[in-house]
C-alpha cells in the first residue's frame, strides 16, 4: 500500500487518514511524529514492571523459584536494564528467611552505575529482620538516571545471614551468557565488606541470579 492508495485529508491544518497507514520501506519524519491509539503490542501477555508499580526489575518475580544463603561480607549485584530516562527512589529483592542479630550499619542495598560508581545507598539493618517477603529500602538520595545499565548491589552481615530468592538455574554462568566481565547481569563483587563502596566492574565474576527491582 502506498500513500496515494489511502484516503488522505487535511482537519485543522494536520494531515489524517481513516485507514490503516503501512510501509514496506524506511519511513523518514522531518519534525515530529505524533501518534495516537493503541497498538496490537499495547497489552503484553506478561506483567510489565509498570504493572506492578516499578520502574524495573531484573526478571518476572515469580520465576524466583529458589533460594541461597549469601556469603557474609561479599557483594552481590544483578542488573538492570533502563531503557529511558528516570528517578530511582526505592530498591527492592526478595527475603526468605530473616538473618539473626544483623550487624549494625554493615547492611545495605544501593545502585551502582557502569563506571562502578555507587551512586545511592539505603541502609538494610532493619530490613532484614524479618522474612519471607518483598523488600524495599528508600535510597538515601533519589537517583535521576538515563537510559543505561545499572546494578543492584546487595552485602549482608550477621550472626546468620539471611536466605535470597533466586531463579533456579542449574549453573551461575547460565544467566551471564557472552558477557565480559564489566557487564555481567548477576555478578559477585569483593569480599570481606562492611559497605558499599566504589565497584571494579573489570574484576566482576558470574554470581547468583538473584531478583531486583527499581521504583
Amino acid at each position: 500500500m502506498t500513500l496515494r492508495d489511502i484516503d488522505l485529508k487535511y482537519v485543522n491544518g494536520v494531515l489524517t487518514t481513516n485507514a490503516p497507514l503501512r510501509t514496506t520501506s524506511n519511513l523518514s519524519v522531518d519534525g515530529t511524529l505524533s501518534v495516537g491509539g493503541t497498538t496490537s503490542s499495547s497489552y503484553p501477555p506478561t506483567a510489565l514492571p509498570s504493572d506492578h508499580g516499578l520502574l524495573a526489575w531484573s526478571y518476572l518475580p515469580e520465576l524466583a523459584l529458589s533460594t541461597f544463603t549469601p556469603v557474609l561480607g561479599t557483594v552481590y549485584l544483578s542488573a538492570l536494564y533502563i531503557r529511558q530516562a528516570v528517578t530511582i527512589s526505592k530498591l527492592w529483592f526478595l527475603l526468605g528467611t530473616a538473618a539473626t542479630t544483623p550487624t549494625a550499619g554493615q547492611n545495605w542495598i544501593g545502585l551502582v552505575n557502569a563506571s562502578g560508581t555507587v551512586l545511592s545507598t539505603a541502609s538494610l539493618d532493619s530490613v532484614v529482620t524479618s522474612g519471607n517477603a518483598p523488600k524495599s529500602a528508600t535510597l538515601s538520595s533519589a537517583q535521576s538516571v538515563s537510559a543505561g545499565t545499572y546494578w543492584v548491589a546487595l552485602l549482608f552481615n550477621a550472626s546468620v545471614a539471611p536466605v535470597i530468592y533466586r531463579t533456579a538455574q542449574p549453573f551461575t554462568g547460565w544467566g551471564v551468557i557472552n558477557q565480559a566481565n564489566a557487564s555481567l547481569r548477576y555478578a559477585l563483587g569483593a569480599s570481606g565488606q562492611t559497605t558499599l563502596s566504589a565497584v571494579t566492574m573489570s574484576s566482576l565474576s558470574a554470581g547468583q541470579s538473584v531478583w531486583v527491582a527499581a521504583s
